[in-house]
């Protein structure tokens, strides 16, 4: 630790790849970046070559970022902000020297399971490997979670190249406004979205906060701004490798048997384990899980070591503030899949001088299992040897020679208030299939039309491991896949539409009309399902455990036997965010079925799929359209 810490609790330094010493955390700096406001004129960004500084023991890395015209290229790239339902036009301009990664990858030969190799920094003396029908350089921007028409929603195949430039328009607007489904405050982001080259231009760099303001915002006397103390924080997670010519630079390292990324390094706005000073009464932190495929179970502890859930009020989510603030759970953990956003509001009253740490508990691939006793010890078996995330020192500011915590003492009364149960977003409904009696405990109930459409969808994986896919399921008395819903009395048939991307598109909602989607997770990993153009909450408090294991072949398409709930076993309760707020990413655990209301209300065609990138990369993803009128494949209603 650096040596102005005084702290009961101490966390691991990493080598230095460079042989100078070791990397320390809580010595490199992170300041919350301002918002560049968006103007009723086109913005130009550029997608260019740049580097990062990510610790004081480093040399700039190479890596790619955006820039505005005139200012600096970096990763993550500038935090944009749009007014609600106040249209952006965006240029991304793809001004890429070459079309070269700027980092190698490496596929290690072996590994252990006490000590995976992706603990470790370095290649280790592997070489690297060639990027495999990877369109690198050629770039298409998404911009995730917005309310995006189809030709600006960053379609993979349409694609440009350096050189080129791609146009979107941005309404910043609600989906489905004309239900009263208001949203006040997205957390949106943009990134690379090209076919098969996601997760290696997203690890490249290419990353950047994009925030939705809403007059709802101040009104509530939340912090808008980082002079009012609030701080947008991604957190990615990197290797590092000494090239051959004795330069630093990023590495994306993988196994024959771990196809996903895990870095051992978190960074925190291109920074690693940093600190971060927080002045005031009251910081609003809103923090991204920019990783390619790990999760984040982040705990708040303070010096002594203690959760301090008490301080901390989990006041909004991907699509904006819940409905009303909720405390953090008793082991003051929040779980962050990739993809996903939260938005925190942190009591700093009476800890001038002191510190508080993000930590990080998620074994990795992420399963669900509880949190540890002890966050703060590293788990080299779960792929954590480095826990810490980041440090926030809450120092005190001088006036007239007198030291004050209270720059936002204002923002002191509005955590309390929020704190004592205050409605935040007025216009939140929680979807269902029955209407509820008014309970001012709960949010108002929207019941869904009788006449819904019904989505089956499974999660798979080859055996042996390594190939995932996403098959749509339809009903078919003559269908080879078994699967027994929790509203069946009995298992029934289907057959599988199509597994890959560019085959038969088989769902085609109709605009405007509610479907209810259910994913089924046959596989062994967690899988955060984000779909594009909308947002939604999953239906019920619980998902449903179901029977699984060995019962489906993804080679056949087939069931040996039926997949059906298992009675003996309990499904992961929502979290209060993930009920009481919009999600457009939402985790679907091992042998879950997770079951979500969706209405789409712009027309055209779009994807959804799973969000850890590399997965996403490799057959996770599947195409959808949506149709004024019903389409020839028949939409199925009650």
């Amino acid at each position: 630790m650096s040596s102005d810490t005084i702290t009961s609790i101490t966390f691991p330094s990493a080598p230095n790849p460079t042989g100078a010493g070791t990397l320390d955390p809580f010595v490199a700096v992170v300041t919350p970046p301002n918002a560049y406001v968006l103007p009723s004129s086109e913005t130009r960004l550029r997608m260019q070559e740049c580097t990062v500084s990510p610790h004081p023991a480093l040399p700039p890395i190479p890596a790619w970022g955006y820039g505005r015209s005139g200012h600096m290229v970096s990763t993550p790239g500038p935090l944009l902000e749009a007014q609600a339902s106040v249209r952006s036009l965006i240029r991304w301009d793809n001004a890429l020297g070459a079309k070269e990664l700027p980092y190698d990858l490496v596929v290690m030969p072996s590994d252990d399971a006490a000590d995976p190799v992706q603990n470790h920094l370095g290649s280790e003396g592997v070489p690297p490997t060639a990027p495999m029908h990877a369109p690198i350089g050629w770039l298409s921007t998404h911009l995730h979670g917005g309310h995006t028409e189809p030709e600006s929603d960053g379609w993979p195949d349409h694609m440009i190249e350096p050189g080129e430039t791609q146009r979107c328009r941005y309404a910043n607007d609600d989906d489905n406004a004309d239900l009263g489904f208001g949203k006040v405050g997205a957390a949106l982001w943009y990134h690379d979205h090209a076919m098969d080259a996601t997760r290696l231009h997203v690890y490249a760099g290419l990353a950047g906060a994009y925030l939705v303001r809403h007059p709802g915002e101040a009104d509530l006397g939340l912090p808008t701004s980082v002079e009012e103390g609030e701080a947008v924080l991604i957190i990615q997670d990197r290797n590092v490798d000494v090239a051959g010519d004795g330069s630093v630079r990023l590495l994306h390292k993988t196994t024959t048997d771990t196809s996903e990324f895990f870095g051992p390094l978190t960074l925190v706005n291109g920074k690693l384990w940093p600190r971060m000073t927080v002045r005031g009464a009251v910081a609003r932190l809103r923090i991204y899980n920019g990783s390619n495929a790990r999760y984040y179970r982040l705990h708040v502890l303070d010096d002594a070591g203690a959760v301090a859930h008490a301080r901390v009020l989990v006041i909004g989510t991907d699509g904006g503030l819940l409905w009303k603030a909720r405390p953090l759970a008793g082991d003051g953990s929040i779980t962050l899949a990739p993809g996903e956003r939260i938005d925190l509001l942190v009591d700093l009253r009476g800890l001038a001088g002191q510190h508080l740490y993000l930590v990080n508990s998620a074994q990795a691939p992420f399963s669900g299992d509880p949190a540890p006793a002890d966050p703060t010890l590293p788990h080299p078996d779960e792929r954590r040897p480095y826990p810490q995330v980041m440090r926030l020192d809450i120092k005190a500011r001088r006036h007239g020679g007198h030291h004050h915590d209270a720059d936002n003492a204002g923002l002191a009364s509005v955590w309390d208030v929020l704190a004592g149960g205050a409605v935040m977003n007025p216009a939140f409904v929680r979807i269902a299939h029955s209407a509820g009696a008014p309970d001012p405990a709960v949010p108002p109930r929207y019941e869904l039309p009788h006449a819904h459409g019904h989505r089956l969808v499974l999660l798979s994986e080859s055996d042996p491991p390594g190939h995932l896919q996403l098959s749509e399921l339809v009903a078919d008395p003559a269908g080879s896949v078994q699967v027994q819903l929790p509203t069946d009395a009995a298992p029934q048939s289907y057959s599988p539409i199509d597994a890959g991307f560019y085959g038969t598109v088989g769902i085609m909602p109709v605009l405007k009309e509610w479907e209810v989607w259910r994913f089924l997770n046959t596989t062994g990993d967690t899988h955060p399902m984000h779909i594009h153009q909308v947002l939604f909450q999953p239906l019920g408090a619980a998902g449903t455990p179901y029977l699984v294991d060995g019962r489906y072949s993804q080679e056949s398409h087939s069931t040996s036997q039926p997949l059906m709930p298992d009675p003996t076993a309990t499904g992961r309760v929502f979290e209060p965010h993930e009920t009481t707020g919009w999600k457009d990413t939402v985790r679907i655990d091992p042998g879950q079925l997770v079951t979500f209301a969706v209405r789409f209300d712009r027309v055209g065609r779009y994807v959804y799929h799973c969000h850890m990138i590399e997965h996403e990369d490799n057959e996770m993803m599947r195409p959808f359209v949506v149709t004024p009128l019903a389409s020839a494949h028949g939409i199925s209603h009650h």
